[in-house]
């Protein structure tokens, strides 16, 4: 153990010792179905028919987090919470979700899965899951992307 590990354990133990800590898992309460239940919320707000709901957000993050699952069986300390999903972001614009998840999501999963030899596009690409899933593109979703790719060259 080097010197920042050691320093790094000392200060975990003292944080431990003086502060009480509630885990918050994309699979259990209070964050289990946290971002179903915004989405309709924010749905209704915006006065769209709730009929109209859709579901492919949290579909997608159910997904995700089960591969990852699936990949570290017994390991629950990696997961992507809901949060990514309730920004802005995620949301306006054409392209919006295709965005997040070139920005957030697979930066994110490529750092997890530095060096173990997986193709995170392959397995987590928003164009792989929608596959899987059946999720349809939205129709204008080839028009956004072409336009985030003129506007970085």
């Amino acid at each position: 153990m080097n010197t920042v590990d050691r320093s790094v354990a000392y200060m975990d133990a003292a944080m431990r010792r003086r502060f009480s800590f509630m885990e918050l898992h994309p699979d259990t309460p209070p964050v289990a179905g946290l971002l179903d239940s915004w989405l309709r919320k924010r749905t209704e707000e915006q006065g769209v028919d709730p009929d109209a709901y859709d579901d492919s957000h949290v579909r997608l993050l159910d997904e995700i987090n089960h591969l990852l699952a699936d990949g570290s069986p017994g390991d629950r300390s990696f997961r992507v919470g809901p949060s990514y999903f309730m920004q802005d972001l995620a949301h306006t614009g054409d392209g919006a979700l295709e965005r997040l998840w070139k920005t957030q999501i697979i930066p994110l999963l490529t750092e997890h899965h530095w060096g173990d030899g997986t193709d995170v596009e392959a397995v987590y690409g928003l164009p792989a899951l929608r596959a899987r899933l059946n999720i349809p593109p939205p129709a204008n979703a080839g028009s956004a992307d072409s336009a985030d790719d003129s506007a970085n060259q």
